[in-house]
């Protein structure tokens, strides 16, 4: 949202910005291309560890560009303003392609509190080797009562002290109680207060200097908050996902690796009792990793320490099943056992190593909560 008036602001930006928009995109969709067209040669070139570096490399510009026209569409197919008027906050928004329109007041008559809290945005340094950081901003959440007398929540982030001290003046001019909490709200909807609101730490705000810290950038974010209900509604979303996506994605890559196992491992090259780089293996332990990483969420908090030994585990077994099935018609070596043991623990070392970067990080975080 830009600052068009006096606490006026739309999501409108100037053409040049639409157009540089879209060649950005675009430039960025041609590198995705590339990446697949290069992908696409190392494997006629029978390059495996090329090839799935290159479709990856792509998979994720796709990602990224998908992204990007999302969030394009935000200022090419909705106009949006809202307002802080001498009589109330006020919302308009209008669907540009079907030409729907809603416009909404609250009056300062019926907002019960105000309180400001914090939210923090990451910002790029535009540099490989230099880290970002994230601005501290405000994120304003009006309690208000409609004439039916049910409670209600409307939000509105600024970024800028300035603007957050003209919209704590009208609200004390019109005599709307406003309290502030440090709490990080990024992640709370005004769908999330109704049921939340009350587990805010909140004071009453007495002068500006208790915001002092808006506008400002951390080297680190400030520790989410979520309440006790969005906890319970991660955790069920979390449940749902397992059961319909990460289940049966798990099941496939063992059911993958057993079939590999089978009918392809048997016919790779053994040099020195291993496989050596030009086989399918590194290629092959690439894709096994990233496929149990993600079939496994080793990004959520919750994970317990042993899921990567447990994974090694599990995946040594669908190796040895499709080994030992092969057997029942192929002349198996053993050396084949140890080169595929061998495999399986490197990729158990690199399942260790991701798992132990994201508990680290999650770690520092705890550290930085206590600390503040």
């Amino acid at each position: 949202m830009r600052n068009k008036e006096n606490l006026k602001y739309s999501n409108e930006i100037p053409k040049w910005a639409k157009y540089a928009h879209t060649i950005i995109i675009t430039v960025i969709a041609l590198i995705g291309a590339g990446a697949f067209v290069l992908g696409g040669y190392f494997i006629f070139e029978k390059e495996g560890l090329g090839a799935v570096l290159c479709i990856f490399v792509g998979v994720v510009i796709v990602w990224a560009t998908r992204m990007m026209i999302l969030g394009s569409k935000l200022h090419t197919d909705f106009t949006i303003i809202s307002e802080l008027r001498n009589d109330g906050y006020y919302t308009y928004f209008k669907n540009i392609k079907s030409g729907h329109e809603h416009e909404h007041l609250i009056p300062f008559q019926r907002m019960q509190e105000v309180l400001i809290a914090r939210k923090t945005q990451y910002v790029s340094s535009g540099r490989s080797n230099t880290p970002g950081y994230y601005v501290v901003c405000a994120q304003i959440i009006m309690k208000w009562q409609d004439e039916h007398g049910n409670v209600d929540y409307a939000l509105f982030g600024l970024g800028s002290r300035s603007d957050l001290a003209k919209w704590v003046h009208k609200f004390w001019e019109h005599h709307v109680p406003v309290y502030h909490t440090l709490q990080n709200v990024s992640e709370a909807s005004a769908q999330d207060y109704a049921a939340g609101y009350h587990e805010l730490d909140k004071t009453l705000l007495s002068s500006m200097d208790a915001l002092s810290d808006i506008e400002t950038r951390q080297r680190r974010n400030i520790p989410i908050w979520q309440s006790t209900d969005m906890k319970q509604h991660k955790a069920q979303r979390h449940a749902a996902n397992d059961r319909r996506i990460f289940r049966p994605l798990f099941a496939g890559v063992l059911l993958s690796l057993f079939l590999i196992a089978m009918l392809w491992v048997p016919y790779w090259p053994i040099e020195e009792e291993m496989f050596p780089d030009s086989s399918p293996s590194p290629m092959v332990c690439i894709l096994t990793v990233l496929s149990i990483v993600v079939s496994r969420t080793y990004w959520r908090r919750g994970q317990k320490w042993y899921i990567p030994l447990v994974d090694t585990l599990v995946i040594l077994t669908a190796y040895f099943a499709g080994l030992l099935t092969a057997k029942l018609w192929l002349p198996i070596p053993s050396i084949y056992f140890e080169a595929v043991l061998i495999d399986v623990l490197t990729a158990g070392f690199f399942l260790i190593i991701i798992f132990l970067v994201f508990k680290l990080i999650y770690l520092r975080d705890r550290l930085e909560k206590r600390s503040k």
